[in-house]
C-alpha cells in the first residue's frame, strides 16, 4: 500500500515537472518576448512586416533519423512567433524576403508542393493584407549553382504577382540580383521633385545591394529612384545609408540585439537607406533571430523601424533533454526499488539469559 502511494507520488511529480517545462518552453517564453516588443501609434503610415530566410527544413538533405522532429519543431517555432508578430504589428503589407525553403532549388514538384503547403500553414495570414513574395537562392538557385529557369518559373507560378505593387503612397519594386532583373518603373515612381511628391519608392531584394553596388545596383538606383531598400540573405540586422551625390556609403550600423525600440530614419534627398532583416529561423547558426517591422510615413518623409526579436530555441530543446534524462533516471530508480523485496515483519531474537 505504501509502495503504491509512493509510486503515485512520483508519477505526479514527473507530470508536474514535464507540464511546467512544456508550458514555459512552448507558450510562456513567447508571451514574455511579445511583451518586450516596441509599440508605436501609426495613423497615416504604411506598416510593413518583413519575414526573412525562414528556410523551412526539407526532406531530401534532412533525411536522418529524427528529422521529422526537426521539421516539426522548426515549423512550430516559426508558426508560434509569426502569429504573435502578426497580431502585434497589425501590418498593411507582409514581405517575404526570400529563402522561404531550404531545398526549393533541388525539390521535385511533389516536394515543392508539400513545402508550399507547409509555408501556407505556418504563415497563415488574413486575405486583406497585401503579401509580397521574393525568391532567394535556396528557392531558385544562384549561390552555389546557377539559377535554374524551370525552378524560377515554378516559384513565380506558385507565387504569381506583379513585380511592382502599391499600397497607399508606397510603391514596392521586386528586384532580383541573382538574375539581374528589375521591373520598369511607372510614371508615378519618378521623383523629379521629391520634396513635393507624396510617394515613397521601396526596393525589395533577397541579396543585399549597397555593400557591393556594381553596375546593376547603380542602374536600379538610377531607374527606380528608391529612398528605401529592404534585403536579407546575410541573417544579420544592419542599417546602411548611401549618399547618391558622392556614390558612397555614409553609414553602416548594426541593430543592437534584443534592444526593443523604434529607430527613426529621415528620407532626405539623395539619401538611400538599406535595412538588412535578420532570419526568423533558429536553424541558421545565429542566436539573434527576428522579424522586421517598418512604419513608412510618406507625408513626414520618415521611416521608423524595429526588430521584433525572438527567443532562442536551442537552450529550450536542451532543457527538454535534461528534463527527459531526469525523468528516465527517476523511473529507473523507481523500477529498481520496486524489484527489491521489502520484509513484511521484523524478527527479534531472544536475548540469552544471564
Amino acid at each position: 500500500m505504501i509502495r503504491r502511494y509512493r509510486t503515485k507520488q512520483k508519477i505526479i511529480i514527473i507530470a508536474i515537472i514535464l507540464g511546467i517545462t512544456i508550458f514555459y518552453n512552448d507558450y510562456l517564453v513567447y508571451e514574455i518576448q511579445k511583451f518586450k516588443w516596441a509599440t508605436k501609434d501609426c495613423n497615416q503610415c504604411v506598416k510593413v512586416l518583413f519575414v526573412a530566410d525562414p528556410q523551412i527544413i526539407g526532406e531530401i538533405n534532412e533525411s536522418y533519423f529524427g528529422s521529422w522532429f526537426a521539421r516539426w519543431d522548426s515549423d512550430r517555432y516559426l508558426a508560434n512567433t509569426f502569429s504573435r508578430a502578426l497580431k502585434h504589428s497589425q501590418p498593411d503589407v507582409i514581405v517575404f524576403l526570400g529563402d522561404l525553403m531550404d531545398e526549393g532549388h533541388i525539390a521535385s514538384f511533389e516536394h515543392f508542393s508539400r513545402y508550399k503547403n507547409r509555408l501556407d500553414r505556418i504563415f497563415h495570414t488574413p486575405e486583406h493584407i497585401l503579401k509580397i513574395y521574393l525568391p532567394g537562392d535556396n528557392d531558385i538557385g544562384g549561390e552555389e549553382d546557377h539559377v535554374k529557369p524551370r525552378i524560377h518559373d515554378r516559384f513565380n507560378f506558385a507565387y504569381s504577382q506583379s513585380d511592382t505593387l502599391t499600397k497607399k503612397d508606397v510603391i514596392f519594386f521586386k528586384i532580383n540580383r541573382l538574375t539581374h532583373y528589375m521591373p520598369n518603373a511607372p510614371k508615378d515612381a519618378f521623383l523629379n521633385n521629391y520634396r513635393d511628391r507624396n510617394v515613397t519608392n521601396v526596393i525589395l531584394s533577397h541579396i543585399p545591394l549597397l555593400f557591393t553596388p556594381g553596375m546593376f545596383v547603380k542602374n536600379v538606383i538610377k531607374e527606380l529612384s528608391p529612398q528605401l531598400m529592404f534585403t536579407a540573405h546575410e541573417h544579420k540586422a544592419l542599417h546602411l545609408s548611401f549618399d547618391s551625390t558622392i556614390d558612397q556609403l555614409s553609414t553602416v550600423w548594426v541593430f543592437p540585439p534584443h534592444e526593443n525600440q523604434f529607430y527613426n530614419f529621415r528620407m532626405e534627398l539623395n539619401d538611400i537607406h538599406e535595412i538588412q532583416v535578420p532570419t526568423c529561423s533558429y536553424r541558421m547558426g545565429t542566436r539573434f533571430m527576428g522579424y522586421g517591422l517598418a512604419h513608412i510615413d510618406t507625408q513626414d518623409k520618415s521611416l521608423e523601424f524595429t526588430i521584433l526579436w525572438l527567443p532562442e530555441r536551442f537552450p529550450k530543446l536542451l532543457g527538454y533533454l535534461l528534463v527527459v534524462t531526469i525523468i528516465i533516471v527517476l523511473v529507473k530508480c523507481t523500477l529498481i526499488c520496486s524489484c527489491c523485496p521489502t520484509p513484511n515483519h521484523v524478527a527479534y531474537s531472544q536475548l540469552p539469559r544471564v
